[in-house]
């Protein structure tokens, strides 16, 4: 029963009991109190007992209907809570675990755990709408779809938003500009100063900062003399890539192979001989497999005696087959 209908038929029951009893007895009653004499009827004196237990009911399930509304919004407040965070959750958004309810208070703190795998959960739908638009979104993204983001107001650093950039940056590589001009995730400012690699001139790339990287060197190697879009690498900035990508040994060699197709025979002997002088250490087999590819076996021969005897003991051996008149292909030892 509603508190309304409560009041409303304890008032109709303390009146019919007034009623009934007045019908009886129409007589008063006179009661001292306090020096003063109180004269009622005596229907009146019957139902007041009844009276104060229906007022003391009244005020005990006002007071607890008011503490059950106290917690019923706090339940409320704190079910919106779980609402909003969910999406913040699935967004990648800082999660606010404080609830005023214990029931909340566990699934709250889970949320931040989540990893829904989009794809397998492509079919499944939410009563919640923002809900629904948020895995929506998060599944075409993570399937390399370029979707519009901006109405969940996320931080440039977010793993959804890094994500979509990246997938733009798959389908359109001059988008790599608009990246660049305002990145502050490393791989990311790669991926799209890589992309950039691909047409973009010295001078355009050099506007950003970006840390190099070897795919970003061999990228812009193969557009060295290149038919389509080709690009002016000079041995200056070359050499520069080299000494922060830290060459080893086997990157001088699988450099000398790359570029003997790409430069003229004269500039890739002056860079060769440029790099064995700077990078002594491991530069110097690359620089004599130019050599042996250019035929220029004075250059090796010279190279050679200033080595130790343990030096480039292949490269001795070589030089032996040649000098006796044999020909190989240099690709069979270095």
């Amino acid at each position: 029963m509603g508190f309304k209908k409560y009041v409303v038929f304890g008032l109709i029951l303390l009146i019919v009991m007034g009623v009934i009893v007045y019908s009886f007895i129409g007589d008063n009653y006179s009661f001292p109190f306090a020096g003063i004499t109180i004269t009622l009827p005596i229907a009146v004196w019957v139902i007041f007992p009844a009276l104060i237990l229906f007022l003391f009911t009244i005020a005990h399930l006002v007071f607890f209907g008011a503490l059950g509304f106290a917690r019923m919004r706090k339940i409320r407040k704190d079910g919106e809570k779980l609402l909003e965070n969910s999406k913040n959750a699935l967004l990648g958004r800082v999660v606010n675990n404080e609830y005023k309810t214990d029931m909340f208070k566990l699934p709250g703190t889970i949320l931040p755990l989540l990893n829904i795998d989009p794809k397998r959960y492509a079919d499944y739908r939410v009563y919640d709408d923002g809900i629904q638009d948020i895995l929506d979104a998060k599944r075409k993204v993570y399937s390399g779809e370029v979707v519009d983001l901006s109405s969940f107001s996320l931080r440039a650093d977010n793993a959804l938003v890094l994500k979509n950039h990246d997938n733009r940056l798959a389908v359109d590589k001059s988008y790599a500009d608009t990246i660049l001009k305002k990145c502050d995730d490393k791989t990311l400012c790669q991926k799209a100063h890589l992309a950039m690699a691909s047409y973009a001139s010295m001078d355009d790339l050099n506007k950003y900062d970006v840390e190099p990287t070897r795919e970003l060197f061999d990228t812009l190697v193969e557009r060295v003399n290149a038919k389509e879009n080709p690009l002016d690498f000079s041995d200056d900035v070359m050499v520069d890539y080299i000494k922060k990508l830290n060459f080893s040994h086997d990157d001088f060699i699988a450099l000398a192979k790359n570029l003997k197709t790409k430069m003229n025979p004269d500039r890739l002997m002056l860079l060769f001989e440029r790099l064995a002088h700077e990078f002594p250490a491991d530069a110097g087999e690359g620089y004599l497999y130019v050599m042996f590819e250019l035929q220029m076996m004075d250059h090796v021969r010279d190279f050679l005696e200033n080595s130790t005897e343990d030096e480039y003991k292949k490269c001795k051996y070589m030089l032996f087959l040649k000098d006796s008149g044999k020909n190989f292909d240099t690709e069979l030892f270095i």
